[in-house]
């Protein structure tokens, strides 16, 4: 499936340029600073405008704009409005309050001249990246339907396992400064380095940055949950909503965002308030074998440990391609562990009886637990 995505709005990005551009020349103020930071929250962008104004201003096209030559063309430009004659005792007074002036003016034309260098590049560049690739069709989205688990090679040899109901859309990297991808649902990733081009996948809550590691991602849009594990390597996320704050995930961790939704209703009830927690992966023995539960479905195995009915519902869903409805509220509370594998709906219902005691039935393609 081949999808094509919208330009940014570059009309309404002008504001946050000149407002990074004023941050670079350290003249930004405190009320401008936090527009910037509510308008860097609100673009879907957000994660790399910082970075690549930074970059830009490092470079001699920002750095070279000459406020001085401005200012020499206006001044010859508006001569006659300063020939008149001052009193001599105010002659100083009078220069000194010119030069402020137009000390000020200096200013002004510089960041325009800054922010219209740092637009025209911007929007090359964003037009570049999206124009070249998406536009004539090389976006590339893959779908794993419920029931269905995939295994995909990207075109930088990145290996991705896609589990159901999940989809992932990417382009094929060629002239892109950076490999992006999108992800809705779960997926794990072993990234092929390349320390010229970062891999960055973006969900709905967080942005991951890596070069080169292993680690998986659960991002189902239904779920009050994203996470991130980490298996090797090292992996920097930002939470959307919050890109200025950066988390680097070691080995062995594991990362959970509560979504905004979930969020205001908690204790913050702030709308960028977000509810993030850093653990270790989980380990569940079973049968004397132990599984990490976060990957253990990339070997068709469903790994849950001491999860509600409620909570397992959503899984066996997805894994199955059923829909399940539980009428009898007692039922939901009711815990499991087990190691699922070869076994079909059916057979995974029974010795789930065996160790809670709860009836059930097939209607068309519905199952009903009571």
């Amino acid at each position: 499936m081949v999808c094509v995505k919208m330009l940014p709005n570059f009309m309404n990005d002008n504001r946050i340029i000149v407002l990074l551009t004023r941050k670079m020349a350290g003249e930004i103020n405190e009320l401008e600073q936090e527009e910037l930071t509510k308008l860097l929250s609100e673009s879907p962008e957000a994660i790399y405008y910082d970075e690549f104004v930074k970059e830009l201003w490092s470079q001699d096209t920002v750095q070279n704009s000459d406020p001085q030559a401005f200012y020499q063309r206006h001044k010859a430009k508006h001569q006659h409005k300063f020939d008149f004659v001052a009193e001599k005792d105010d002659e100083n007074s009078f220069n000194t309050k010119l030069e402020k002036r137009w000390s000020l003016r200096r200013k002004w034309f510089f960041y325009s001249a800054a922010a219209s260098v740092i637009s025209v590049l911007l929007i090359g560049f964003f037009w570049r990246r999206y124009s070249d690739q998406d536009a004539l069709g090389n976006r590339i989205e893959i779908v794993a339907e419920k029931g269905i688990r995939k295994q995909w090679i990207l075109p930088d040899g990145t290996k991705v396992w896609l589990n159901a109901d999940s989809r992932l859309s990417y382009n094929d990297f060629k002239d892109a400064r950076r490999r992006l991808v999108s992800l809705e649902g779960e997926a794990y990733f072993d990234v092929a380095k390349d320390r010229n081009k970062p891999f960055i996948i973006r969900t709905e809550e967080i942005s991951i940055r890596v070069l080169g590691t292993a680690f998986n991602v659960k991002a189902y849009p239904n779920e009050q949950k994203t996470e991130a594990t980490l298996i090797k390597g090292a992996i920097e996320l930002s939470v959307n909503k919050r890109p200025k704050e950066r988390i680097v995930l070691k080995p062995s961790e594991k990362i959970a965002v509560i979504n905004s939704k979930q969020a205001m209703g908690a204790r913050d009830k702030q709308p960028n308030s977000v509810i993030v927690t850093i653990g270790n992966l989980s380990k569940v023995h079973v049968e004397d074998k132990e599984y990490i539960q976060e990957t253990s479905w990339i070997d068709n195995k469903l790994i849950f440990k001491n999860e509600t009915m409620e909570e397992l519902i959503p899984k066996l869903e997805r894994w199955y391609n059923v829909n399940i409805q539980v009428s009898a509220q007692k039922v939901k509370s009711y815990r499991y562990t087990a190691n699922i594998a070869g076994e079909n709906i059916t057979q995974l219902l029974n010795a789930m009886q065996l160790i809670k005691p709860f009836q059930y039935k097939i209607e068309d393609d519905e199952i009903i637990i009571y």
